[in-house]
């Protein structure tokens, strides 16, 4: 095992839970005042208006999504747990590639090999895989970061290449900006021109805030209400320092099964990468940060009431703490 592997835990944010809304619902389970189908789902336009019923009123829009109803909407923050393991290796860069290339050498290949033996858990059973590119401070930081992005996609490439799952696989280019030694030395601009390989064993290793979709989005869109923005705002300057410490950002989009599979997929993809833009617009690091889109793929409620379809329909992000 090489010495400059390690092992390392996540760190944890305080849990708390800000408030949350509800739902009236009629005996048949459906929302009263509003038509539902069988399954006791409001029927919607085309243009996604929901239907009344013969008895409804206006005390009776209480339907979050229906009428212009956005209630109080419950957003956790999660921490994580120290039993998801997280796993970390640095591979110098001149292992693998040449003198300001980005392209992978056969020595390359045989050392991302020699030092993949020593990851646990494998990247197979893992949640996710992260590869970050890094430089050392000489020349100009656009280019540096540009580098180390491009050189973190090509070790993807490859351990895509060896049959690992691509929706595994994140990317980041970080430039300069970890340093884990001085530029002032030769010797610690070499160590600082690293690739690091960081396997995230479970999501729950990571710090969470989970936003319930309908307090962001409009139905069925990927664009922002201005509410959404306000509470994202909220949350963001109440974990801003966690924000700022952290490693590694991931925001992930989530949707029910109802309706078609590529269209939710798309879907969650768009709502993960709008919360993004508005966490990078406010100051938050861009090369800290990966979308993913997982769709229907990770409920965490049943999809056989409303309730839990509601609950499936959520945006996370995820925090990986600064690794000391």
């Amino acid at each position: 095992m090489k010495s400059n592997n390690k092992i390392f835990l996540t760190g944890l944010l305080t849990a708390a839970v800000l408030a949350v809304g509800s739902v009236s619902a009629d005996s048949r389970g459906g929302a009263s005042g509003y038509l539902v189908d069988s399954e006791g789902n409001v029927v919607r336009s085309s243009g996604g208006d929901c239907w009344h019923d013969s008895s409804w009123s206006a005390d009776k829009a209480t339907v979050v999504g229906c009428d212009g109803v956005v209630l109080d909407p419950k957003v956790e923050v999660i921490k994580g747990e120290g039993t998801g393991l997280v796993a970390a290796v640095n591979i110098p860069a001149a292992s693998l590639f040449a003198f300001d290339s980005d392209v992978l050498s056969e020595d390359g290949k045989k050392a991302i090999e020699d030092y993949r033996k020593t990851l646990r858990p494998e990247l197979a059973q893992a949640y996710a895989g992260v590869v970050v590119g890094h430089t050392d401070s000489t020349g100009d930081p656009k280019y540096n970061l540009d580098l180390s992005k491009r050189r973190a996609e090509n070790v993807r490439q490859y351990l895509v290449s060896t049959g690992v799952d691509a929706d595994k696989l994140r990317i980041l280019g970080r430039g300069d900006k970890d340093p884990i030694a001085s530029n002032g030395t030769a010797e610690g601009r070499a160590q600082n021109r690293r690739v690091e390989l960081v396997v995230i064993g479970e999501v729950r290793a990571l710090d969470a805030f989970r936003f319930p979709s309908v307090a962001l989005f409009p139905r069925r869109s990927g664009e922002l209400t201005a509410e959404g923005k306000a509470l994202l705002e909220k949350n963001r300057q109440d974990a801003r320092d966690q924000l700022s410490r952290a490693t590694y950002i991931e925001v992930v989009g989530h949707t029910d099964d109802v309706g078609d599979d590529d269209y939710n997929l798309d879907l969650s993809l768009q709502r993960a990468e709008a919360v993004r833009d508005h966490l990078v617009s406010v100051g938050v690091d861009p090369s800290k940060i990966a979308t993913v889109g997982m769709g229907e793929g990770m409920p965490i409620a049943s999809n056989n009431t409303p309730e839990g379809r509601a609950e499936n329909r959520r945006v996370e992000v995820l925090l990986l703490g600064r690794m000391k």
